[in-house]
């Protein structure tokens, strides 16, 4: 698999997305089937509005002679109604409620849900599988490794570790068998919590769509009524139904795999956590509704539709740089209705794309201001059910859906990985994102002063980490651990047991050997060993390597296994207080 950027030369590396950007501006566009007007003046509205103003005309009419009369008052009330204050009309917002409440008075009985079940395999293992209705699901997730540096920009996704949507919407039609619906199901955070820490790291993220943490989930739906012939070749019934839904997403991780993507199928367990992961540990009826989100222990839910500009690299780019909990962006792909299946001889059927985009946020609801993000206020439930693999039993989500051939979906940037802590800025401003902690990157080694590594343990803890820091001089690391004040997330070792306390730290997912060589054996953390330059290391063999310029102030070489990166280290008064230096130094 490609790395996401590579940074092959100390000077300021080519952007290597500018290909696949070039590939993504000369795509074909999606586009919506509904007239322009209708958008502004939706039906739904109007035609009320058009009966009340005629029935308004009606009633002056039989009180007054006067023929500009009903005129008069059927023009005022269409214009009370349809005018937007604020961006919203009086039609607007009775509709809204109206729907809201119908809404909260059907789901007062609680919908019915499956439980997911597992399906051994002959060759072992299982598949994990729900129903939906009448359809049923599986799904797989994406495994990325992400070991290189990530490039960061404000105006959209950079890099090409990108999910091959187009690919996967051809799946829809497999041969004999034909899926219901693909969602491609991605979230992440991009710090952990919402503590002082990972506020500090917030602020120094800013704009940037840094998503740390990222999970990505192929979720696929198949109707055995639509595919009965398929059905029967494999058994018929149930048995049937079974393997050719083993048979569909074998072949769309297959497909993943040619583009060098592991796709691994969920087990019934793992479908469950998925569901978790998405809705923060809570399930759908514990959730309160309200107009404008979903509330639960604090945290606010709140979905937005995405349309094609939403959609593009810039607004994809709004959307994982939008300071929350998590964001979770959902992409429905359906076969365009009473479209045939595409065949040798065929151009691709068009695809109907139907896209939302979920923000965790705690207290209160997130306000976002984009273009291509549409409110849907009194839609929040059922807005989240949709993002969900599960199967409800609750109405469908009226949604506009855009379309377009498979290859429109390459304008569509899905990242399949986090990217990690933000190291810091390149020559050309970009931003500059590596994964120190992960199961990918186990060995880090840090040349310089303590200062650049203080700086990396700290965003580190902004994003989960639970650090152990042994070492020979704890009076310059004691301040650290005092602003942090969370010994679940920064501690510090005595450097006389350092070897035997190693077993007291089994918590710890980062160790940090400062000046003295590593000891005990750390096979779940990950190894950090500071050293001054011209040290000895010897038997260390790191993943990642920090050097700091001697010279220049605040200037580190990230050094990776595809090359090295000069990268300006960045940081905000806050963020050096916490590591014990003064404002006044360069950041």
């Amino acid at each position: 698999m490609n790395s996401t950027a590579r940074g092959e030369k100390v000077t300021p590396p080519r952007d290597d997305s500018s290909d696949a950007s070039e590939s993504r501006s000369n795509a074909p566009q999606l586009r919506s089937t509904e007239f322009w007007l209708f958008h502004l003046l939706p039906l739904r509205l109007v035609l009320p509005v058009l009966v009340t103003a005629a029935v308004g005309a009606f009633v002056a009419r039989v009180f007054t002679p006067l023929w500009w009369v009903p005129v008069v008052v059927a023009a005022v009330v269409v214009i009370v109604a349809l005018a937007p204050i604020r961006g919203t009309s009086l039609a607007q917002s009775l509709a809204r409620g109206i729907t809201f409440r119908w809404q909260l008075f059907r789901n007062r009985s609680t919908a019915v849900q499956h439980s997911p079940f597992n399906v051994p395999l002959t060759e072992g293992g299982s598949y994990g599988m729900r129903w939906d209705g009448g359809r049923l699901i599986t799904m797989l997730r994406i495994d990325a490794q992400p070991r290189t540096v990530t490039r960061l920009s404000p105006s959209g996704l950079l890099g090409d570790d990108m999910l091959p949507l187009a690919e996967i919407a051809r799946c829809l039609d497999q041969f004999d068998i034909r899926l219901a619906a693909i969602d491609v199901i991605s979230t992440g955070s991009r710090s952990a919590g919402t503590g002082a820490v990972a506020r500090a790291y917030e602020s120094i993220l800013g704009p940037l769509p840094a998503v740390a943490h990222r999970t990505v989930w192929v979720v696929l739906r198949l109707d055995p009524l639509a595919n009965a012939a398929a059905v029967d070749r494999r058994g018929g019934g149930a048995e049937g139904t079974l393997r050719s839904a083993v048979v569909a997403t074998r072949r769309v991780a297959n497909r993943l795999a040619a583009r060098g993507l592991s796709a691994v199928a969920l087990s019934a367990t793992e479908m469950n956590q998925a569901v978790a992961q998405l809705t923060l540990g809570a399930t759908p009826e514990e959730f309160e509704e309200t107009t404008g989100s979903l509330i639960h222990n604090g945290f606010h839910h709140t979905t937005y539709r995405m349309t094609p500009e939403a959609l593009g690299s810039r607004g994809i780019a709004e959307v994982w740089s939008t300071p929350t909990v998590t964001s979770t962006i959902t992409v429905r792909l359906q076969r365009v209705p009473d479209a045939g299946p595409s065949t040798a001889a065929t151009t691709d059927t068009s695809i109907a794309v139907t896209a939302t985009a979920r923000f965790a946020t705690r207290d209160a609801p997130c306000r976002v201001r984009s273009a291509g993000l549409i409110p849907l206020p009194g839609k929040q439930r059922r807005a989240m059910l949709f993002s969900l693999p599960l199967g409800t039993g609750v109405p469908a989500l009226p949604l506009d859906s855009y379309l377009g051939p498979p290859d429109a979906l390459d304008r569509v940037p899905m990242p399949i990985a986090g990217c990690g802590q933000l190291i810091g800025a390149d020559n050309s401003g970009q931003g500059v994102a590596l994964p120190l902690v992960s199961r990918h990157v186990r060995r880090v080694e840090v040349i310089g002063s303590p200062l650049v590594a203080k700086q990396v343990i700290l965003r580190a803890i902004a994003l989960g980490a639970s650090v152990v820091v042994h070492t020979n001089r704890h009076d310059e690391w004691r301040p650290m651990v005092g602003y942090v004040d969370m010994p679940q997330a920064l501690t510090l070792a005595t450097w006389s047991a350092g070897s035997q306390q190693a077993s007291s730290y089994r918590f710890a997912t980062m160790v940090v050997f400062d000046g003295i060589a590593p000891s005990g054996h750390h096979s779940d953390a990950t190894v950090m060993l500071l050293r001054r330059p011209g040290q000895a290391a010897d038997g260390f063999e790191p993943d990642v390597t920090l050097i700091e310029d001697p010279e220049t102030a605040n200037l580190v070489t990230v050094r990776t296994e595809a090359g090295e990166t000069r990268v300006y280290m960045v940081a905000t008064p806050e963020e050096l207080r916490y590591v014990g230096a003064h404002p006044a130094v360069p950041a």
